[in-house]
């Protein structure tokens, strides 16, 4: 009775986690060219709408390399060194991965769809990582699919300014909570509708399209832009 029960709650417990951090199959994620400085707040006005654009540069090279930008408002709050996804296509058991998959964090414009402040992942992990829920991720603030925005694991902060991650953006600790907390209490806006190439979402008259429903206020853009 008691190895059932044990055995019950374990496979509640796996089947309830996520692959977040990894693009499986064999398949690319497409990187969309995009740009974001602080002159796209006046020439794309609709992003000044955002309380928060947070911009991350996923070069590896050049003065910006491998750093996050948060705006507020449109002035410059916090600049961090980070580490996006290592670009590359790797097989089940590679960096203690659970499956094939591509560790790209793609480029583009997002907004934060979910946020989980305690999260665990199954894409990565060791033999027996499952009976402790999966791999942390605290303060996972996700903006495209399983990507998601969250503090470096234990052991890994000195990787921060270098490509490291498995598709995910790995935080610097004091960052991570600060910027959670600070897109969490924006819950409630009715953002500006645009594409993922940063392109405003017009009406038939021209006019600027909104969403519907509840969001977050804040801007995420993906770039990869070497800066001299």
């Amino acid at each position: 009775m008691i190895f059932a029960m044990i055995f019950a709650l374990t496979a509640f417990t796996v089947s309830a986690q996520d692959m977040a951090g990894a693009t499986l199959g064999t398949t690319r994620p497409v990187d969309v060219d995009v740009t974001f400085t602080t002159k796209t707040f006046e020439t794309q006005p609709w992003t000044k709408e955002f309380r928060y654009v947070v911009v991350v540069n996923k070069a590896n090279t050049g003065k910006d390399a491998q750093t996050i930008k948060v705006f507020e408002y449109g002035q410059l709050i916090r600049q961090e060194k980070i580490s996006t996804g290592r670009d590359e296509f790797e097989r089940k058991g590679e960096h203690h991965s659970k499956a094939d998959s591509w560790t790209v964090t793609p480029t583009g414009y997002y907004t934060p769809t979910f946020l989980s402040k305690d999260h665990r992942s199954s894409a990565y992990g060791g033999r027996f990582s499952w009976l402790t829920g999966g791999t942390k991720m605290p303060f996972a603030i996700f903006f495209n699919g399983g990507i998601a925005l969250h503090e470096a694991p234990k052991g890994t902060e000195g990787m921060l300014g270098k490509k490291a991650s498995g598709g995910c953006v790995r935080l610097p600790s004091s960052l991570a909570s600060d910027l959670f907390y600070r897109i969490q209490e924006t819950e409630g806006a009715r953002n500006p509708r645009f594409n993922v190439n940063g392109t405003a979402m017009l009406d038939a008259q021209g006019n600027q399209m909104y969403g519907t429903k509840s969001a977050f206020s804040a801007l995420i853009v993906v770039q990869n832009k070497v800066i001299d």
